[in-house]
């Protein structure tokens, strides 16, 4: 009798093992499959190559983009410090200087670059005429005196 259970442990034992071992199988099949599935596509463009020679070609074509990259990199660090003397910053004020003309018809303009330099020009409309005024900016000051709306634009620009 305990040979017999001896023997039904065994069979037991042996019969689990191999349904893990087959699970095991199957599942390494699988993976097998989808790799094959996967090898099979990324050849499947028709060229005649190995592996190491489509590494190599990548490499290149990696090499190649990346020297692209940096020229480009070069390129807008030379348009970005050239850009940094355009005018990039714009103030506007519209007023009326005078009690006796209406609207406010009358405005300041201020065009700065990067620097804060530019320019302010201001334009007085009044029943006589028309008059115009610039006054040079550097550092977001001039050396001629601002009125309120010249430094207002210039404060609007900034």
């Amino acid at each position: 009798m305990e040979i017999f259970m001896d023997s039904q442990y065994l069979a037991l034992i042996s019969t689990i093992l191999s349904v893990a071992l087959l699970i095991i199988v199957f599942w390494q099949a699988l993976k097998l499959h989808r790799l094959d599935r996967m090898r099979r596509e990324f050849f499947s463009s028709g060229l005649k190559k190995d592996l190491e020679q489509i590494l190599i070609d990548q490499n290149r074509s990696i090499s190649k983009i990346t020297q692209q990259i940096k020229e480009i990199d070069e390129s807008l660090d030379t348009i970005f410090t050239g850009n940094r003397n355009n005018i990039q910053k714009v103030g506007f004020v519209r007023f009326n200087p005078f009690d006796d003309a209406g609207g406010n018809i009358s405005f300041t303009l201020a065009l700065l670059n990067a620097k804060d330099e530019g320019v302010v020009m201001s334009s007085l409309h009044g029943r006589d005429g028309t008059r115009v005024y610039a006054k040079a900016v550097k550092a977001g000051r001039s050396e001629t005196q601002l009125t309120e709306e010249e430094m207002q634009a210039i404060k609007d620009a900034k």
